[in-house]
């Protein structure tokens, strides 16, 4: 007996936006579409970009379904549209009426089919025993079926690899020098092995042993030796593609100033030595930050303006009899800081019409001038106050940060207890690179306004604790970097990816082929520190490897501290199932 199809009904209600709602489905299944209460009797159109029989998956082309009326009711009780799920990934649907083209929508997720041995038998995604392999210590390629043969007799049926890049200089199995190339420790003497000799071992075991091979793919970040993040430092976050950091880097500077000057002792006799061992030292490390730091890097000035260059504007708009320029928005507008975008000391701004229209002199006499400028000095003082307090803020934020993490990193039981601080430990980790020669602070300020040289101070990458993930925190508008809120990995770069390829074409297709590379000889991928990856890199990087490999298995990192935004991203990119872990007690 044929085996009947397994049908699932998806109810669509008027304004039910479900993208936050798992739909899980397998292939063969039938998938309909069938109109709920509020949406019977409209003209509703249900789109997809699940394809069309015989068509390419593309995310951004979508098909309309047609209506089936098979009992022929003038009702729309039975009438349905449908899917025939016969390929694996994430697909989005949307529905609408009238001049409303979206009422509401979501996402399927359709799972992929493994199979393994000679007869390529379906290994079912509930009955899946995963072992994970430090590949750094596997040693050469020859060597690891001995290896492996452990998790092959203890039952697993699927290995997954840690990256088989070439790594950085940390050795950290996540902190990739180059994507492209497969480790050299792999290789033996007068053996050199390629990607395609780790394909034959991947389908060896999947034949032989019945046995799923999968491996990491890292897009957020890169080796901060990478030579091609030397090469190309546009696809980092540096101060001449991302101003906005200018003061974040001062600070980091200063922060490794101070380093060099705990470990001269120069702050041995305020309290602070460079073994830091109780609350003493930490209330010393405070009084230093507050009185010898902060002043010296004002870094309150990247956000304020120059009021006397202000004020000389404006005297010259009233002396030349200039007024303000109607507006055709009838609201009031109120005088305020522009942010300088190349955030420069005093650099900043105000709208000299809303000055003309908010500051009038009582005549045209000279010394109707001065009270009027008078007025719109003091504004500018307390709008620079603002800027002022709003820096402090962030200050005591930094502080407690800084003080937090040599707390863990030196006192807490349960932290590394580095010991005193060194060039080699420094204080806390530095948020920049810096690959120049000893300078001074006043003189490393200005390799920052050098383009040659301010590309290359790239912001490492990290984690910030109970951040929200969608939103990445080395673009504009974040304070991550200045509030030292990152817990920075010193030996990884944070990559820039912008909207789309154009924005950096290198970095995309770079990663590209990295995908390419990692689909063509593997049965699946974890995505590695998925809560920070931007989502329509992710997007762009699994489309391109399910197009090699449609059954391609999705395992995710991801940390996000909500079921609700895991399923933003479970939905969106397809995730088969997620790494989960806990914070030590």
């Amino acid at each position: 007996m044929v085996p009947s199809k397994q049908i699932r009904v998806l109810l669509l209600n008027d304004m039910e936006k479900l993208e936050r709602t798992l739909f899980r489905l397998e292939q063969g299944y039938e998938l309909q579409f069938r109109l709920g209460p509020t949406l019977q009797g409209k003209a509703v159109k249900v789109h997809t970009n699940y394809p069309a029989p015989g068509e390419q998956f593309n995310r951004h082309t979508f098909q309309t379904l047609e209506w089936f009326n098979p009992t022929g009711r003038e009702d729309d009780s039975d009438k349905f549209c449908k899917l025939e799920l016969q390929i694996a990934g994430s697909f989005q649907y949307y529905f609408g009426y009238g001049k409303e083209v979206k009422s509401g929508g979501g996402y399927i997720v359709v799972d992929p089919v493994l199979r393994v041995g000679t007869d390529n038998h379906v290994l079912p995604l509930d009955c899946i025993n995963l072992q994970t392999y430090l590949s750094k210590c596997l040693g050469p390629l020859n060597e690891w079926l001995n290896r492996l043969q452990v998790a092959k007799e203890s039952g697993y049926n699927m290995i997954h690899f840690t990256p088989l890049q070439t790594l950085g200089l940390s050795r950290s199995c996540y902190s990739l020098a180059d994507q492209l190339e497969l480790n050299p420790d792999f290789s033996g003497p007068g053996k050199k092995y390629t990607w395609t000799d780790v394909g034959k071992l991947v389908e060896k075991l999947k034949k032989e042993w019945n046995m799923i091979c999968i491996t990491d793919v890292v897009y957020n970040h890169t080796a901060a030796n990478s030579k091609w993040i030397q090469e190309h430092p546009e696809c980092g976050y540096n101060l001449v593609n991302s101003p906005h950091l200018k003061p974040a880097w001062i600070l980091d500077r200063a922060i490794c100033h101070l380093t060099c000057d705990v470990v001269d002792g120069k702050y041995k006799s305020r309290g602070l030595p460079a073994l830091i061992q109780n609350d003493d030292h930490l209330n010393a490390l405070r009084g230093i930050l507050w009185d010898d730091v902060y002043p010296k890097i004002k870094v309150w000035e990247f956000f304020q303006i120059n009021v006397e260059k202000a004020v000389g504007q404006f005297r010259d708009l009233l002396t030349a009899g200039s007024k303000a320029a109607k507006i055709k928005n009838d609201t009031k507008q109120h005088l305020r800081i522009i942010q300088d975008p190349q955030y420069r000391r005093f650099g900043n701004t105000v709208d000299m019409n809303i000055a003309l229209e908010t500051f009038i002199p009582n005549g045209n006499g000279p010394s109707d001038i001065d009270e009027c400028c008078n007025w719109f000095r003091k504004r500018l003082e307390e709008l620079n106050g603002e800027r002022f307090k709003e820096i402090h803020y962030h200050q005591e934020q930094a502080t407690n940060c800084i003080v937090g993490n040599v707390v863990y990193e030196r006192i807490a039981e349960h932290g590394p207890k580095l010991g005193p601080v060194t060039m080699k430990d420094p204080l806390v980790t530095r948020y920049f690179t810096f690959n120049f020669e000893e300078m001074s602070l006043k003189q490393e300020e200005q390799l920052m306004h050098q383009p040659d040289k301010a590309c290359h101070f790239l912001a490492h990458n990290g984690w910030v604790m109970g951040d929200d993930p969608l939103r990445n925190f080395a673009e504009p508008g974040s304070n991550v970097y200045l509030r030292r809120e990152l817990i920075c990995w010193g030996d990884s770069v944070k990559l820039r990816y912008g909207n789309k390829p154009e924005d950096c074409p290198y970095l995309w297709a770079h990663m590209k082929k990295y995908t390419e590379i990692t689909a063509k000889h593997f049965s699946g991928m974890r995505l590695d520190n998925c809560h920070s990856t931007p989502l329509h890199v992710a997007e762009y990087m699994l489309d391109t490897a399910r197009v090699l490999r449609p059954d391609l298995y999705v395992m995710a990192e991801l940390f996000t501290g909500s079921e609700d935004l895991d399923n933003v991203f479970v939905t969106t990119l397809g995730i088969s199932s997620l790494i989960r872990g806990r914070l030590p007690e």
